[in-house]
C-alpha cells in the first residue's frame, strides 16, 4: 500500500522532491505570463514570450540544483544513518591498504 506508516526521513524526501518540482513549475509560470504581458506591452511577439519563458525555466533549474546542494550538504553533514557503518576513509581509496602504514611498512 502506498499511504504505509512510513518513518520521517522518508516523509522528508518526499516533501522535498514535490517542493521542488513545484517551484520548477511556478518558476516556469512566471517566466511564461511576464513574457506574454511583455509581448502586449511592447507588440514584440513572440521574442519576449520566448527570452521570458527561457529565463523562467533557467531560475527553475537554478533553483532545483541550489535546493539538491542544500540537501546533499546537510545529508553529508549528518554522518551515516542510523544501522550502517561508516567505512575508514582510507578504504575508499583504490590503491590504498588500510593494514599498511606510511612508508610502505606492513604491521608485523
Amino acid at each position: 500500500m502506498i499511504l504505509k506508516k512510513r518513518d520521517k526521513s522518508t516523509w522528508d524526501g518526499i516533501e522535498k522532491a514535490a517542493m521542488m518540482g513545484t517551484n520548477f513549475v511556478a518558476h516556469t509560470v512566471v517566466g511564461l505570463v511576464i513574457g506574454y504581458y511583455f509581448d502586449k506591452w511592447l507588440n514584440t511577439a513572440p521574442w519576449g514570450l520566448i527570452v521570458w519563458l527561457l529565463l523562467g525555466i533557467v531560475a527553475g533549474f537554478r533553483d532545483m540544483y541550489l535546493q539538491a546542494m542544500k540537501i546533499t550538504r546537510s545529508q553529508s553533514l549528518d554522518g551515516p544513518q542510523a544501522g550502517q557503518n561508516a567505512a575508514p576513509a582510507d578504504a575508499a581509496k583504490p590503491g590504498v591498504n588500510p593494514e599498511e602504514k606510511p612508508g610502505g611498512k606492513k604491521d608485523a
